[in-house]
């Protein structure tokens, strides 16, 4: 589905990765939508095909919701309508906003001329409601919005209410469990003699089955209603299989042992593992949510001569900024006046301040430190670097690798599956061997030891710690994938300029034939006026410092790898490398060629009408980082090769200086390509590069990695963007890649190993209830805590 719109809905109730599956096939049941459901995270990506009208489409997803007994987060915009003069305006509002997508609901009061549009929270921006307005002849506007950090404060003030019932309610199920406990201990020691009378362990397991149990119960009914099965419907058939056998048996003063402490404890260890859950889930999150509280909720804007505190989702591009000391950055920008050290470390990872001054960038939610800054805005909202690495973050942590489809698969018949072992144990015992108190006590444990959580939270926790942890030291991983593909590197392969070097070469040399180097240089500056390329930044930058003026030039055109032509004073002017010189047929003096060739800096010849006009040469120094990005690679057995349109001189110069492992010069595009596609041939392959030039490789690689300072089409091909100018970044990337993959293969070992020895243990007799349910609470607590030992990684 092509030119979709995408809608993140939370997603809160689901007990299982068999929840999330089932929810899943559910949602993508409902026309013209594409849904991928994430248990761990607790939220649906869902994506709107364009094509199809979809005005009751969120209120079929909310139905569904409700129907299978999850919630989500909505909440109620309040806008002010200007243009109304009738009750019929109001009421062609109201039916404008029903019939868009992102609507739950909207009702328009003519009197008050305000209108309550309920939606998915977070899902409607300022945007959204300037696009409706479009749409009728009458204007709408955000009447009032909460302060952001008051909002989130009463987010958290919810979770803590929410975390202080949970907590009281399971301290009061430990309570009345603890007496069983004692007495199980008891038991062990005391040739199996029970010391709780008959009537006490049903005053101490009742309330604990249907009170601090009535939320499995709930769960398990509206399972059942919906044709489906969980978690909770495994809890409610063991424990009152084994509370209403107890009753029975108590009631009817039978000769026959009682199990409620079974059923108690059950229920009580379950529900502390779910507490412990749901604690190490929040846990996980850490990381996005530590990006998404530096955006600050407003910006002082200039208006005329003053700043005003405007709300953040105002904020217009062009507008004038004023940073203080201490304060958050709100928005993409260019400094125009004062300078100040940043702090971007949570952006990029980059431990020190970072020095702005005059056109310096700026990004939001980095901290201002020492000066007042003045900045111009430049990107806002979604647009901002901050809000795209949120995005990229998110998207990330939302992928499935293609062993989740096996796990989802898994997890959607698991519960009938177990149902079924547990109805053959039972069988076996009452009708083989004659025990029904076996038959019962083993069914039971077969029933409550079977945690399919642990299977569905083995991959996307660890996704989540991992992508959160990369993004915390400046690195963004773009998908599950990549951390797969990364695990199996052998070959990494750089681009030479902007990559190893610093990008930013100066001129060394200017050689001209029949002109003075002023003259040359004005027609060589005419054809980088629109480029961004280091060569252009270069020849733009000794222009300025030496005011020499550029030419107008026209129908200019880069040619990929080699160099850039265009019309000046009339005539071809063409400029680059001795290939496009070979192209255009231009003579060189006879030995330049030669002469050049032993040169360590880059040559960019000019030529005008065919005719030879002089060089220059640039230098471009090595970035600080690079000999010790390369050693560390090499000290992880990773083969180090360089690929680059330069000469061979410089190419040469650089790798010796670097002792990387091979290179390749003098290479057009189309080259590079060809030599990245051999290579895989018989090697993972990863390529780090940061210029346009880099893109058909960069999408060819097996892992592509772009620069922080490289262009959009890089960082659009690329599936790791590394926040800095730093290529120690590469060895960081591919180590927290492998580390998060080993934590999905080892959660998934778990899961897996825990099931199957585990169910055959308790079927076999092995296991009591108790026990089982302990064990079943603590196998997704050991995948949730080996998750969040990522966060502890640390480089070797």
């Amino acid at each position: 589905m092509t030119n979709s719109s995408l809608l993140k809905l939370p997603v809160y109730g689901m007990n299982c990765a068999g929840c999330a599956s089932r929810l899943q096939s559910a949602l993508n049941e409902i026309k013209g939508i594409e849904a991928e459901v994430n248990f761990a995270l607790e939220a649906a990506h869902i994506n709107f095909d364009p094509e199809i009208d979809h005005k009751n489409t969120l209120n079929t997803i909310m139905a569904l919701l409700e129907q299978k007994g999850y919630q989500t987060d909505t909440e109620t915009i309040l806008l002010t309508a200007e243009g109304w003069s009738c009750a019929n305006c109001a009421n062609t509002t109201s039916k404008m906003l029903n019939a868009q997508t992102l609507v739950i609901n909207a009702q328009a009061n003519f009197a008050t001329e305000k209108v309550q549009v309920q939606t998915i929270r977070g899902a409607l921006k300022k945007a959204d409601i300037d696009t409706f307005s479009s749409l009728i002849p009458y204007t709408l506007h955000i009447s009032s919005k909460k302060n952001l950090k008051a909002e989130n404060a009463l987010k958290v003030a919810k979770q803590n209410t929410a975390d202080k019932k949970a907590l009281l309610i399971l301290s009061f199920s430990i309570l009345l469990s603890l007496p069983f406990l004692l007495n199980m201990v008891t038991m062990f020691v005391n040739n199996h003699i029970s010391l709780l009378p008959g009537w006490l362990e049903f005053m101490l397991a009742t309330p604990v089955q249907f009170i601090i149990g009535a939320r499995f119960y709930k769960g398990a009914w509206l399972s059942l209603k919906n044709y489906s099965t969980n978690m909770d419907v495994l809890v409610v058939l063991g424990t009152s299989s084994a509370y209403f056998y107890s009753l029975v048996v108590f009631l009817g003063g039978l000769n026959q042992p009682l199990y409620f402490e079974s059923s108690a404890m059950v229920i009580t260890l379950v529900t502390l593992g779910k507490y412990l859950e749901h604690r190490a889930k929040q846990n996980t999150t850490t990381a996005i949510n530590a990006l998404a509280a530096l955006r600050p909720d407003t910006a002082k804007v200039k208006k005329g001569k003053v700043f005003i505190d405007v709300n953040i989702d105002e904020v217009q591009l062009g507008d004038l900024i004023q940073v203080a000391i201490g304060e958050k950055v709100a928005v993409d920008g260019l400094v125009i006046e004062g300078q100040s050290y940043l702090d971007e470390s949570l952006l990029t990872g980059e431990s020190k301040p970072v020095l702005k001054q005059n056109n310096d960038p700026v990004i939001a939610g980095s901290i201002n430190g020492d000066g007042v800054l003045l900045i111009k805005t430049t990107a806002v909202g979604e647009s901002t670097s901050l809000s795209k690495i949120i995005s990229l973050v998110e998207n990330a942590q939302m992928s499935k690798a293609p062993i989740m489809k096996l796990v989802d698969k898994i997890s959607a018949i698991f519960v009938p599956v177990v149902l079924l072992i547990a109805t053959i144990t039972f069988l076996t015992w009452y009708l083989l061997v004659g025990d029904f108190q076996q038959a019962l006590i083993s069914a039971v444990a077969v029933l409550v030891i079977a945690c399919p959580c642990a299977l569905g939270l083995a991959t996307p926790t660890a996704v989540v710690v991992g992508t959160g942890v990369a993004a915390q030291k400046g690195i963004l991983i773009k998908d599950i994938d990549t951390l797969q593909k990364a695990y199996k590197l052998q070959t990494i392969i750089f681009d030479k300029t902007g990559t190893l070097t610093q990008g930013k070469g100066e001129i060394s040399t200017v050689y001209s034939v029949n002109q003075d180097n002023s003259t040359l240089l004005s027609l060589l500056s005419a054809l980088q006026t629109g480029s961004k390329h280091p060569i252009a930044n270069a020849i733009k930058n000794y222009c300025e410092k030496n005011a020499i003026s550029p030419l107008d030039a026209s129908e200019v055109q880069a040619i990929s790898g080699q160099g850039i032509q265009g019309i000046v004073s009339g005539k071809l002017l063409v400029a680059g490398n001795i290939s496009l010189m070979n192209d255009f047929s231009v003579k060189l003096p006879e030995g330049l060629v030669d002469k050049q060739k032993a040169a360590t800096g880059s040559i960019v010849y000019v030529a005008s009408d065919n005719v030879f006009l002089g060089y220059i040469s640039i230098e471009d120094a090595l970035r600080p980082e690079s000999a010790e990005a390369i050693q560390q690679l090499q000290g992880r057995g990773l083969e180090t090769i360089m690929l680059s349109g330069d000469k061979q001189s410089v190419v040469e110069h650089i790798s010796r200086q670097l002792q990387m492992n091979s290179s390749f010069s003098e290479l057009k595009p189309e080259q590079k390509l060809e030599k990245l596609t051999f290579l895989q041939n018989s090697k993972q392959v990863a390529m780090v590069g940061d210029g346009v030039n880099d893109a058909p490789a960069l999408a060819q690689a097996d892992v592509s990695i772009a620069m922080g300072t490289g262009s959009d089409v890089a960082k659009e091909s690329a599936s790791i963007t590394l926040m800095r100018n730093d290529p120690r970044l590469v060895a960081l990337a591919i180590d927290i890649s492998k580390a998060t993959w080993r934590k999905i293969q080892q959660n998934l070992f778990w899961a897996f190993i825990f099931n199957t020895v585990a169910i055959p243990a308790a079927a076999l007799g092995y296991l009591n209830p108790a026990i089982a349910g302990g064990a079943m609470a603590l196998s997704s607590i050991t995948v949730l805590s080996n998750s969040i030992l990522l966060k502890r990684f640390k480089s070797h």
